[in-house]
Order: structure tokens, then C-alpha cells, then sequence
């Protein structure tokens, strides 16, 4: 396989925010077009996209104070799917899953969680035929003192709409220095039990591998969502390894979010040499004003490795909660 045009292969993508996905063009569009306030002092022009390493993780998450405040209507969210898919497919994406915090829909258009959940679950299996991409959706509960309320809720919608089979898992993000409850560590665990939802958690992406043991240990993580200070311990190392748990590593994302400084190789090499299990994933990419092509060109000028990037296809569908890839 020639690596001179990445966008030509063959792609799964597992960890990609809905609203960091599509394009910043729409997103002014639909912000103006509603006469939406803006926060003071975030720039539309500028504030929606993050090109170099961020000082921290909260100024990283900048766009999002933005980003949150759409879709205000139905027809938005269809216009907003629709771009992210064929964003999608411009990448050769053939499967996706796609993360979105479903509360924000709810409290934006002012209806119940379920209705909210039936609008996304409905415009994602639609453009996915459309556009001949098998997707699924992750629900994402922001880390805050409400997250186990917040996920009860969102789970308590998932079961009056009949579980849906396009409903493939659930994610925790946010800044991993926020205290979460013994409680909300219980709901994620009885939702993989009852209801067999694939979980994958946001940690190790600030520095703390034990995050990413809690993880594993309280959450009963599948997935860990960055997870660049895994190499840190060996303990973590070992139960990655030992209980096949897969790393969504973000390259450019981890850059920008200065997880990975800029004088440093990034611990995906370490992560090779170690044999913990990782996909390539773009994370944010039209925060970045990239792809996920462009990850993995990333990922190959950071090791140099022609078999990893050849059999990824083939991984992203082992580690992927979608049914019916392997």
C-alpha cells in the first residue's frame, strides 16, 4: 500500500465527536442564521478551531462553548448529520461511531430526552444508508456532580424508545480533574451488564494513568479514549493487555491538547513496543482544521509503520461496538 494518499484507505473511525466532526462553516452558518448569542469574547472567526497546542485541556475545549448550543431544530440536526457523514465519506469511512452529548439536544430544542434521542438515532441510521456508512451512536454524559443523574435519565429514554439498535454505547468526557461518584461508575457498569452497551471512558488523556485504571476497574471500560499516560505504569499497561482493552488514540487531537508535548515522540510508539492494543481516531477534526487522514499520516512520520497502518481496518472493526463488521 502506497501512503502518499491516506484519504484513499480504507477507514473505521471509533472516537469522533458529532459536533467536532462537522464543518466550521456550518457551524457559523447555523449560529448566525439563529441569531444565537455568542458568549463574550469568543470570536467566531477564530475561537471554533484549535491549530496549535492549546495551553490546557479547558482552553482546548474552547469551540465546545459554542458547539453546545447547537442544533435549536430538527431540520438543524439533519443538516448537521448529513455534513458530518459526507465529511466522512470524503475520508473513505466505512463505518463510524459517532459521540454526542443528547441532553444538549433536549435542553436546546426544550423536549424530553426520548424525543432527542429518537431525532438522532433517526437522522443517523437515515444518512447512513444514504451515504452507505454503517454507524452507530455513542451517548456521551458530560463529567459534573449530575453525571449519574444525567446518564439514569439518558438510559431511561434509551428503554422507552425500545433500545434501539443503533444506541451502541456509552462514553464519560470532559475534564478529567472533576470528581465523579461511586454512583455514576455503577450506572455505567449496569448498563454494560443490562442492557449490553459497549463503554468506553475518556482518561489518561491529562497525565493521570490512574483515571484510566478506574477506568477499567469501576467503569467496566472496553475502550479508553486517548489514554496517553498509559505507558506511565506498568499496572495499567498489564490490564489493557490482559483484558484486551483497546486505546482510541487521537494523534493530532493529543498534540493540540498539549496531552503529548511537542518535543516529545508520541506514546503510540511506546504503545506498539508495549503491544497494548490501539485504533487510529481523529477525535475533534474540523475543530483542527484536519482529518482523520491526516492522523494517520501523523501516526506513520511518528514510527514509520507500514503493517500497523495496513491491518487498521481490520482492527478498528475487532475493537468496534457496531455488530456485524467482523
Amino acid at each position: 500500500m502506497k501512503f502518499d494518499k491516506y484519504n484513499e484507505i480504507p477507514k473505521g473511525e471509533l472516537h469522533v465527536h458529532l459536533n467536532g466532526l462537522i464543518s466550521t462553516k456550518l457551524v457559523k452558518k447555523l449560529i448566525i442564521e439563529n441569531n444565537t448569542y455568542v458568549p463574550h469574547g469568543f470570536c467566531l472567526d477564530k475561537d471554533l478551531n484549535v491549530t496549535i497546542p492549546a495551553k490546557s485541556l479547558a482552553d482546548y475545549l474552547k469551540p465546545w462553548l459554542v458547539l453546545r448550543l447547537i442544533p435549536k431544530s430538527r431540520f438543524d440536526l439533519q443538516i448537521i448529520i448529513e455534513n458530518a457523514f459526507i465529511n466522512l465519506q470524503k475520508e473513505n469511512v466505512k463505518f463510524v461511531e459517532l459521540r454526542n452529548t443528547i441532553i444538549y439536544i433536549a435542553k436546546l430544542n426544550n423536549i424530553q430526552l426520548k424525543e432527542a434521542l429518537f431525532w438522532i438515532v433517526s437522522d443517523i441510521e437515515y444518512y447512513a444508508d444514504m451515504y452507505n456508512i454503517k454507524a452507530g451512536l455513542i451517548m456521551t454524559i458530560s463529567r459534573s456532580e449530575y453525571s449519574s443523574i444525567n446518564l439514569y435519565e439518558l438510559l431511561k429514554a434509551y428503554v422507552e424508545l425500545g433500545c434501539p439498535k443503533t444506541v451502541i454505547g456509552l462514553d464519560l468526557a470532559g475534564d478529567e480533574d472533576i470528581p465523579i461518584s461511586k454512583d455514576t461508575a455503577k450506572v455505567f457498569m449496569n448498563a454494560k451488564e443490562k442492557y449490553d452497551l459497549g463503554i468506553t471512558i475518556h482518561a489518561g488523556e491529562t497525565g493521570s494513568f490512574n483515571n484510566i485504571k478506574d477506568a477499567i476497574l469501576h467503569f467496566g471500560a472496553d475502550r479508553i479514549g486517548h489514554g496517553t499516560a498509559a505507558i506511565k505504569s506498568a499496572e495499567v499497561i498489564e490490564l489493557l493487555k490482559s483484558r484486551n482493552i483497546c486505546v482510541e488514540v487521537c494523534p493530532i487531537s493529543n498534540r493540540l491538547t498539549n496531552a503529548v508535548n511537542r518535543n516529545e515522540i508520541h506514546p503510540v510508539a511506546q504503545m506498539i513496543e508495549y503491544k497494548i492494543p490501539f485504533v487510529l481516531c481523529s477525535d475533534n477534526p474540523s475543530i483542527h482544521m484536519s482529518s482523520i487522514s491526516e492522523d494517520y499520516r501523523y501516526f506513520y512520520s511518528q514510527t514509520n509503520n507500514k503493517k500497523i497502518l495496513n491491518d487498521m481496518y481490520e482492527t478498528q472493526k475487532k475493537y468496534s461496538f457496531i455488530e456485524g463488521l467482523k
